[in-house]
Formats: C-alpha cells, sequence, structure tokens
C-alpha cells in the first residue's frame, strides 16, 4: 500500500473536513439558502395574515427581516433579497433599516420600479425628514431621466447609433472635395446632422449606461438607524448638538469623514457635524 506524504495527509484531511461539514452531512449550500429564504417569505405572510399592527404581525415581520439577513449573509446579496428585506423591515416598523436595505437594492438594481415605489413609501414615514438643497441631486435623481428606457434597450441604442456613425463617416469620407463643394447646402446640412446626431445619440446612450454603474459608489451615505440620534460638533459624545433637536430614524446623509466610531456627516439641507456610528448604518456594505 502506497504511503502519501505528510503534506498531502494534512491536505487531505482538509478537503475531508470542509466535505464533512457539507456534503457528507447531506448539505448543500445552495439548497440552505433557499430554505431560509422560503422561510423568510413564509414569515412575511403570516405577518400579513396577522391583524395589522399586532404584536404578533410585528414579529412574524421581525422573523422574516432576520431570515432575510442569514441568506444574504450566506450569499443571496442580490437586489430581490434587499428588497425583500426592506419589505419586511417596513412592516415591522424600522424605517431606517428599511431605507437602507432599499437603497442597497437601488444600486444593484436602478431601474427597478417596484424598488423606487417602496423607499419612496419609506421616505414617506420619516417623522421629521430633512429637505434636500436644490443643488444636492442624488444617484435617483440622475437615473430618473433615464430610467424609463431599460439598460438593454439603451445598450443597443447606442450600439446601434455607433456603428451608423462610422458608417455615414465612411460613406461622407469618400465623396470627393468637388463633388461637396458642388452639392446644396441642404445635403451639407443633412449630412452634418445625421453624424452629429448618431454620435451624440451614442455618447448619451453610452454615459446613461455607465452612470448606471459608477454613479451609485460616486459618494458614502448612511441613514439614522436609531430612534433618535444627536449630530454633534466633534466625534465625540463630550461636544455640543449642533441641531436644536435630535435627528429623527430615516434621516439620510453623506459620509464625509470617518473616524473610530463616528461618522463627519452633511444632512441634505447642508448642515455638516459629527454622528455615531452606533445610531446609524452606512448604505456601503464595505
Amino acid at each position: 500500500m502506497m504511503k502519501l506524504p505528510r503534506h498531502h495527509v494534512r491536505l487531505l484531511a482538509g478537503i475531508l473536513c470542509i466535505l464533512g461539514s457539507t456534503s457528507a452531512l447531506g448539505v448543500d449550500p445552495a439548497t440552505d439558502v433557499r430554505a431560509t429564504a422560503v422561510a423568510a417569505e413564509e414569515a412575511y405572510r403570516r405577518g400579513v395574515d396577522d391583524v395589522n399592527g399586532s404584536a404578533a404581525a410585528r414579529a412574524a415581520f421581525e422573523d422574516s427581516a432576520r431570515l432575510w439577513r442569514e441568506a444574504i449573509a450566506d450569499g443571496a446579496d442580490g437586489a430581490s433579497s434587499w428588497f425583500n428585506l426592506g419589505n419586511a423591515l417596513v412592516r415591522a416598523g424600522r424605517v431606517g433599516e428599511a431605507i437602507v436595505a432599499y437603497r442597497r437594492a437601488e444600486r444593484l438594481s436602478p431601474s427597478s420600479d417596484d424598488i423606487a415605489a417602496n423607499l419612496a413609501e419609506a421616505r414617506r414615514r420619516v417623522d421629521r425628514p430633512i429637505e434636500a438643497d436644490a443643488n444636492d441631486l442624488t444617484f435617483s435623481d440622475l437615473s430618473a431621466w433615464w430610467d424609463p428606457m431599460p439598460a438593454k434597450a439603451r445598450l443597443v441604442v447606442s450600439i446601434a447609433a455607433w456603428f451608423l456613425f462610422w458608417g455615414l463617416f465612411f460613406v461622407r469620407s469618400g465623396v470627393g472635395a468637388d463633388a461637396r463643394r458642388g452639392e446644396r447646402e441642404s445635403v451639407t446640412a443633412a449630412w452634418r446632422f445625421g453624424l452629429v446626431s448618431t454620435m451624440l445619440i451614442a455618447v448619451v446612450s453610452g454615459a446613461t449606461i455607465a452612470g448606471d454603474l459608477l454613479l451609485p459608489g460616486w459618494r458614502m451615505v448612511g441613514v439614522v438607524t436609531a430612534t433618535e440620534a444627536t449630530l454633534r460638533s466633534g466625534n465625540g459624545d463630550g461636544f455640543e448638538a449642533v441641531t436644536t433637536e435630535p435627528l429623527c430614524e430615516g434621516v439620510e446623509f453623506a459620509i464625509l469623514e470617518n473616524r473610530p466610531g463616528w461618522w463627519r456627516i452633511r444632512l441634505p439641507d447642508g448642515t455638516l457635524g459629527w454622528i455615531s456610528e452606533v445610531d446609524a448604518e452606512s448604505v456601503d456594505p464595505g
């Protein structure tokens, strides 16, 4: 019988340990995630079936949110999972955390009407919202300009316009200088219009696709998840409060600086200050 080298034995033992915790026990990780998602959906349905606003309904929604978080932690971190988590959280009365979940879903699927509608509903439930500065455009504001056309359609339009531009360009290049001088002014204007318009369509359509990918990470944002949070002038509990009343759950802000346990933030109305990380959550999971 052939004797394996010692390092091969250690490697084999490690592989067997991994297999022993999954396949050998009949546990398929993908199946386990699906089972968690199914349990989360069942808990949500229980909450819907219970009396609206009752303790039993809220407990069911809390259970659904917990299970969706487990599924996300196990790898089911797509837009639909974050969307479902937001639905459970908003029904459980945790508006701040629901907004975080919806905004994470929005970053993964910027064109979803369902996500946009539920995010808007969660924002309407914020007790004391802070009005945004007119100059402070969010990703939702920008993407709303092109969202009516799906991303795939915009990609097709961009590619088609790009090829059409170069087709027109090469055809136009084949026309001799004498022929160009002798053509009517309306023909020259038509050629220029065709070249310029196809180029603009290609560039703008491509830019919207790039916007879908890049704008969500344009800046770090966070949401107040505590019932109330104090905005302070410095990164410590000893600093004075910046606002006359505390920030309420669900208020969103831009994160400007990160210190241990504290964020320097800018509110939608332009107010600057520091907030404890305990009282808020970043939309950026990383």
